[in-house]
């Protein structure tokens, strides 16, 4: 433990160190200087409400039923994951966190490491492309980040091929499947019969497993039938 928390204290990102409860247990000095809160401001409270992370259209991220962390309970990392928040003096900021479980020899209990940096202007352009992913229906090919991907028109009898090695779930490759069909979270809340929210979280999900920033991006590497640019 000792030797974790020295690791943490010295990291360069801002770091915070919380246990199985989701209790913040660590603060570092980085995190400090970025978000503004002192380690006396933020030590005993929920790990939830010190990041107060939200999604780039102003819903909340971070909350007690935090996914992400159950997906560290189960002993699993997280690649990463972009939020917005605001700092001890109210501006908005960008975050991009990174998460791992840290074992406990004691049965039921483990830590986990939230690591985050400030990633400014490269979020809000990720996330405007985003926002338009959402409004303009992908047809033809395009090309996106160096790549050439091709997709279908939207139709009611057009359904995306996804490529069964990704390692999605059944449900998730449903939601890519709509994503490539130009379809909004709302559409596709519907025709799953599930809620929006849980369209965002599979998505969030899915962008994880695929190493994407971005719906646009998951598309891209989903669907990618030529060779990035040079």
């Amino acid at each position: 433990m000792k030797q974790i928390a020295d690791m943490v204290q010295r990291s360069a990102d801002g770091a915070l160190l919380a246990d199985e409860q989701g209790i913040v247990v660590l603060w570092n000095k980085a995190a400090e200087r970025l978000l503004g809160f002192r380690a006396v401001d933020v030590i005993g409270h929920p790990c939830h409400e010190v990041m107060r992370g939200q999604t780039s259209s102003g819903h909340p991220f971070c909350s007690s039923s935090c996914t992400v962390g159950k997906r560290l309970g189960c002993g699993g990392g997280v690649r990463h994951f972009d939020i917005q928040t605001r700092t001890k003096a109210g501006k908005t900021i960008w975050l991009n966190v990174s998460s791992l479980p840290v074992p406990s020899r004691k049965k039921d209990r483990f830590l986990f490491v939230h690591l985050f940096r400030d990633i400014g202007k490269q979020a809000k352009v990720r996330h405007l492309v985003q926002e338009l992913q959402s409004v303009l229906s992908v047809s033809d090919e395009r090309p996106v980040f160096g790549a050439t991907f091709s997709i279908a028109p939207a139709s009611s009898d057009t359904v995306a091929d996804v490529p069964a090695t990704f390692p999605l779930s059944r449900r998730e490759h449903e939601v890519l499947q709509h994503l490539a069909l130009g379809e909004r979270t709302a559409r596709i809340a519907d025709a799953l019969c599930i809620s929006p929210a849980t369209v965002r979280n599979h998505v969030q999900h899915l962008c994880d497993k695929l190493g994407a920033h971005s719906r646009l991006e998951a598309l891209a590497i989903a669907f990618h039938r030529g060779t990035p640019s040079a």
